[in-house]
């Protein structure tokens, strides 16, 4: 007789008793549930357990004195086809990691290895909690004269001291944590870095390169944006009797794009965010998976949001960088709108990949663009009311408030109006 399931990443099979199955319950225990049956023979045929009683009297002893801390579990005894076997679920905990032998181990596919250091930190932050940023910085003398001035220019703060850096969480009982080493304007931790490469057509030809390393996560954004705006500006096209600017890449999706790399990679792990420019994409990777908790569905498909590092998250929202927790995907389908080219999210256990495709405008279908279709719409009907656009458009608040900013500022619109009342009408 053949068991029914088949050994995976969350389901060993155990002919008899060896110590080896202690790494798998410190894997189970570090890394999610799984069971391990005893009395089936790596091929899946039904040996049978002859005691199950001591078998299960042995299991619970040596899983009590080997593993520390102690793991939940729990232990079944079934009958399949006569035989009886003991099934052993272990639960993953809140107190990782969990050693056996001094060493802590993770399942990949169907064998269970050691996780290496950095996974080791890791399993100790989630164990007390505790994001990366939140940690303590050897660093006892860091300047923040580029954060000071983005928080005086966007929140209009009017004096910056030790107060607004125990605040943000950058200082914890009169030391910088590792968030305060991340936004110094000589970031020195060696994880942190941005590499921007522009190919021309093919990877061997190298247009452009910048490597932002040791210096402020904002030093980092800034340059990312700059580096944008140097091979990707809009540029104008006459449409029907009007000049319009047409956008290659929408800056709001890679803004968007960028400053998530930054917010939620792995600072633990070395690697850099890594921003590669073709001609007829951008392509946006962040090292580290999605964070504990967050499933891939959720993470495409929700608004709910788990920042990976938690500090860094706040001070990027309170400086209006991301509008709010878990809208970073969202936002950047927006930008694609009514496009056939959409952007692409590739999701794997190392990496985070988000691609931005270039607008090819003479394979889209003649729909018209928002601000094509608001000065249409303004044709037709003289003047007319955000609302209105809204409705009529089908775009978000936020969206067709962009667009009406870029008309009025090229002075192809103007407003009438107050407040409430205010009402767009061609100049």
């Amino acid at each position: 007789m053949v068991y029914s399931g088949k050994e995976s990443a969350f389901l060993e099979l155990k002919e008899k008793l060896s110590d080896s199955f202690l790494k798998t319950v410190s894997a189970y225990a570090n890394y999610g549930d799984g069971r391990i049956v005893f009395g089936v023979s790596d091929d899946g045929t039904i040996i049978g357990i002859s005691d199950a009683a001591e078998l299960r009297l042995q299991i619970e002893n040596k899983i009590n004195d080997c593993i520390n801390p102690r793991p939940r579990f729990r232990l079944e005894v079934q009958e399949v086809d006569g035989k009886i076997l003991v099934v052993l679920y272990v639960f993953q905990g809140k107190n990782a990691p969990y050693y056996y032998n001094q060493t802590t181990y993770k399942r990949t596919d169907t064998s269970t290895v050691p996780v290496d250091r950095s996974e080791i930190r890791h399993l100790v932050m989630r164990g007390v909690e505790q994001s990366y940023d939140q940690l303590i910085s050897p660093e006892t003398e860091l300047e923040f004269t580029i954060l000071e001035g983005e928080l005086k220019r966007e929140i209009g703060l009017q004096s910056f001291s030790d107060d607004t850096l125990r605040t943000l969480g950058l200082v914890v009982d009169d030391e910088y944590t590792r968030a305060a080493e991340l936004l110094a304007d000589k970031n020195k931790n060696s994880r942190s870095a941005t590499s921007i490469v522009r190919f021309g057509k093919t990877r061997s030809e190298f247009m452009d390169r910048r490597t932002l390393t040791y210096q402020s996560l904002l030093a980092q954004y800034r340059g990312a944006l700059e580096m944008f705006d140097r091979w990707y500006a809009p540029y104008e096209e006459v449409v029907g009797f009007r000049r319009i600017e047409r956008i290659q890449i929408p800056r709001e999706a890679y803004r968007e794009g960028v400053a998530n790399a930054l917010v939620n990679r792995r600072y633990d792990v070395n690697g850099s965010v890594q921003v590669a420019m073709y001609e007829d994409r951008v392509e946006i990777i962040s090292p580290g998976g999605l964070p504990e908790g967050m499933s891939e569905a959720t993470y495409l498909y929700s608004q709910i949001s788990i920042p990976r590092n938690t500090v860094i998250a706040d001070v990027f929202h309170r400086l209006h960088i991301i509008e709010k927790f878990g809208t970073g995907i969202d936002r950047i389908r927006d930008e694609y709108i009514g496009f056939i080219s959409q952007p692409q999210f590739e999701i794997t256990s190392d990496f985070i990949r988000v691609v931005l495709p270039v607008i090819d405008y003479n394979s889209e279908p003649q729909e018209l663009s928002l601000g094509e279709s608001i000065l249409v719409l303004l044709s037709e009907k003289g003047t007319v009311s955000r609302a209105d656009i809204e409705e009529r458009t089908g775009f978000k608040r936020t969206r067709v408030l962009q667009e009406l900013k870029q008309l009025l500022d090229a002075e192809m619109i103007e407003t009438t109006g107050n407040n409430r009342g205010t009402q767009y009408r061609l100049k």
